[in-house]
């Protein structure tokens, strides 16, 4: 468990640093918007057993966290890669993964969600969930088979997973 940890804390605080020094991107094919939004704060990484095979890749698996100061992310597994410096792609699954973002500025409500399956890529600031994704920002909910969060925009993107529709429940502002 130390290990893990110790493990998890070392390339976090690696992650940590190049990270803050990349912009997020909408698209791979596009180029950076001037105010993209990138992850604050270090990166911090738990879980019971940590194994880096190579320096761009770390496997993390049981009860594992990735935690930023506006993001976490929990599940069962969790595939790190580290293609390019600053940049990192989290692939995570559990039963089920979750995922929360905090409410940004200009009174931007929280989101969080579950699926089975949760990639999160820093080159193009998305997260794509897939598997049974339910989905709350604020008090609106949405239920699909899967759903792309552009975590800088904060925009939503959700399709049915061919046997089901995208269910979405918004609640009007009390006065």
């Amino acid at each position: 468990m130390l290990k893990g940890c110790l493990v998890g804390s070392l390339l976090g605080m690696t992650l940590a640093v190049s990270a803050a020094a990349q912009p997020a991107v909408p698209t791979r094919t596009s180029a950076a918007p001037a105010t993209a939004t990138r992850l604050k704060g270090p990166i911090k990484i738990t879980a019971e057993r940590a194994d880096l095979e190579r320096k761009e890749y770390a496997l993390y698996r049981g009860r594992v966290r990735l935690e930023s100061n506006d993001m976490v992310m929990t599940g069962d597994r969790l595939e790190l890669r580290q293609p390019d410096r600053g940049e990192f792609e989290a692939r995570l699954t559990g039963t089920p993964a979750r995922l929360g973002h905090r409410g940004g500025g200009k009174g931007a409500p929280p989101l969080t969600a579950s699926a089975e399956q949760i990639v999160y890529d820093t080159r193009t600031a998305t997260v794509d969930l897939s598997g049974g994704v339910q989905l709350a920002r604020g008090t609106d909910v949405l239920n699909s088979g899967n759903v792309r969060y552009n975590a800088s925009a904060r925009r939503i993107t959700a399709n049915g997973d061919g046997a089901s529709q995208v269910h979405i429940t918004i609640t009007p502002p009390q006065n």
